[in-house]
């Protein structure tokens, strides 16, 4: 079987190799996607030029981590919002691109001198080794007709010696060896900021070689430029990585399919204001049915007016002062999900928590963020409430015929004389809760109203839902389904050979109930950095992508177990130091069972692993 070489940019621009300790630099290329992050070679380091003085941006691109927080030495200025709120697509992407730092906070002369960074503090170095280093420049911004930003550009060099700074710039090139320029790095090459949608380019990006040199230092060097003559400005960098040519390793790329996850922890609607409630809750109500791990939520329209019970004088008086909540005991411990409730609290703001503490506290702003953090089994009409102002109506409790019941009785909002009448009425036997509207408040109010149950721990922020829809509606533990995963240990060193374990992870279960579990894993001559897209191939659902472009040797097990390994020998003469493997696994599942997120194609595939051997 014939093979096509790895496609690598990095081979075909550097096809001469790098033979000193100056950058050799390769073609300037536009960034259009996490796939521009290289994954030749062994990572050494690789830095987030974002923002100082803020929490560390440290993205995830292409299997790549760039760490924030990376203080250059005399550069002091920086951009922030370089994206100019267009997209990538890719969060880590943009968070990687959206910010540069600067080598000093005033303008300079165009073109600027020359920023200096050293590389060779930035991570252990070896003598001896190949080394490539990717440098980004963006910045999306438009400025104005004199100082257009977007038409900034960045010159790469690089200088071998002793350097002397002042303010960020080298001020002693002239006794060091400068290495060659590269071309200029556009901030963005189609002119195309987000106000012009769709966008493709976000900025610029450059690799080059060195081989290090232990005996002095080593600094890239950056030169800002515009094609106005007068304009002024700074060096820029946006991020950078360094990686080894010259060691053994593997590095993963792309994501393996299918990230999913369905949050069924809460049942909730945001109203817009007590009106939007009102006309949408009046006179109906919605019962929650305990299962094992959650409740099934039925709305049960216009039956409110049967079902309220009104509370009897003797009803206990609870929660009576603006913002305050009070704790009680039930005379039995009601089921719940996963146990009993003995102690529940109620909030004058309408929060009914199954526990000693409640959700919200004191808290009056409604949303549902703040659902999303709150410990406890919790059902809500939260809005600020005040019982205890004057002519108000009370928070009252009761136990009827083995029912609990928590009424607002005509308690007023916040600042108003405008009564509010609903009620919880929870079996004590069962554990059923059924939330009764009989009339809330006629109000202009139109801060945010949340209303709906979320059960006992901290969970993803709620989606809204339309209660008249979306029942029945099964609360439970979130539904996940994690992506088919591919990880190689150790390094595939070859003197003379070593065995690499290819460990395929997350592998579906073929049938429900089975225990079995079938995978494979395909090597391959020709790598897709990108990927093709297996939509409608072998997948039904985006989010599978094959990273081989031919399947040079296959394996397949069946197994007991969801994780598999795949023992494989690199050795010399078979595997020269260089050659680049790649790698992808597959998992088998019945066509007839959709797994959770609706897939029904039957497999599902790995990230790509790029392994490249080495004598070393």
């Amino acid at each position: 079987m014939r093979h096509a070489p790895l496609p690598s940019l990095l081979a075909l621009a550097f096809a001469a190799g790098a033979t000193a300790q100056t950058i050799t630099w390769g073609p300037v290329l536009p960034s259009t996607s996490p796939n521009d992050v290289s994954v030749q070679g062994a990572l050494v380091v690789a830095r987030n030029a974002h923002q100082p003085g803020v929490a560390a941006i440290s993205p995830t691109v292409n299997g790549v981590t760039f760490t924030g927080a990376w203080a250059l030495t005399g550069w002091a200025g920086y951009i922030t919002g370089g994206l100019n709120n267009s997209t990538t697509g890719d969060a880590g992407f943009n968070n990687l691109l959206g910010t540069s730092l600067a080598m000093q906070t005033a303008p300079a002369a165009n073109p600027s001198v020359w920023g200096g960074i050293r590389l060779d503090t930035l991570a252990q170095l070896v003598a001896g080794r190949t080394y490539a280093v990717q440098v980004w420049f963006t910045d999306q911004r438009t400025g104005t007709a004199t100082n257009v930003l977007y038409d900034r550009q960045m010159t790469l060099s690089s200088a071998f010696g002793t350097a002397t700074l002042s303010g960020g710039a080298v001020t002693n090139l002239g006794s060091m060896l400068q290495g060659p320029l590269s071309g200029p790095l556009d901030a963005d090459p189609d002119n195309a900021p987000a106000a012009a949608s769709p966008d493709t380019q976000f900025g610029s990006h450059c690799t080059g070689t060195f081989t290090h040199v232990s005996t002095s230092e080593t600094w890239l060097l950056v030169q800002g430029t515009h094609p106005l003559a007068n304009n002024v400005l700074a060096p820029h960098i946006t991020a950078l990585q360094i990686r080894d040519l010259s060691v053994a390793y593997h590095q993963n790329f792309g994501a393996g399919c299918h990230a999913y996850s369905l949050d069924r922890t809460n049942f909730l609607s945001a109203f817009a204001g007590t009106p939007a409630a009102k006309a949408a809750l009046d006179g109906n109500a919605l019962q929650f049915t305990p299962t094992s791990s959650g409740y099934v939520a039925v709305w049960l329209p216009g039956i409110a007016s049967a079902l309220y019970v009104p509370p009897s004088a003797t009803a206990t008086i609870v929660a009576n002062a603006d913002d305050t909540t009070t704790t009680f005991p039930t005379s039995v411990p009601v089921p719940v999900p996963g146990g009993t409730a003995a102690q529940w609290t109620v909030s004058s703001n309408g929060v009914l928590t199954a526990a000693a503490t409640g959700n919200q506290g004191t808290i009056f702003t409604a949303t549902l963020a703040a659902t999303a953090t709150a410990p406890g089994l919790a059902w809500y009409n939260w809005r600020d409430y005040n019982p205890a102002v004057t002519g108000s109506g009370k928070v009252k409790t009761e136990e009827v015929n083995g029912v609990l019941y928590v009424t607002f009785d005509g308690v007023y909002e916040y600042a108003t004389t405008n009564p509010a009448t609903f009620q919880w009425q929870v079996n004590l036997a069962s554990g059923d809760v059924t939330m009764v509207w009989v009339s809330m408040a006629t109000s202009s109010n139109t801060t945010t109203m949340v209303v709906g149950s979320t059960l006992a721990g901290a969970g993803p922020v709620p989606t809204s839902v339309d209660f008249t829809t979306a029942t029945p509606f099964v609360m439970g533990p979130a539904i996940t389904l994690a992506p088919l995963t591919l990880s190689a240990s150790p390094a595939p060193v070859i003197n003379p050979s070593t065995v690499v374990t290819y460990t395929v992870g997350n592998v579906p279960e073929f049938a429900p109930n089975t225990g079995v579990y079938i995978s494979g894993l395909f090597l391959s001559l020709n790598v897709l950095p990108a990927g093709l897209d297996l939509t409608g191939i072998l997948a039904n659902l985006p989010g599978c992508r094959a990273y081989l472009g031919t399947l040079d040797l296959s394996f397949a097990t069946v197994s007991l177990s969801p994780t598999v390994a795949y023992p494989f020998t690199f050795m010399a003469p078979a595997f020269p130091p260089g050659l680049p493997i790649g790698a992808q696994a597959a998992g088998l599942f019945d066509s007839a069972v959709p797994l959770i997120n609706g897939e029904n194609g039957g497999f599902v595939f790995s990230n790509g692993v790029l392994s490249v051997a080495q004598i070393q």
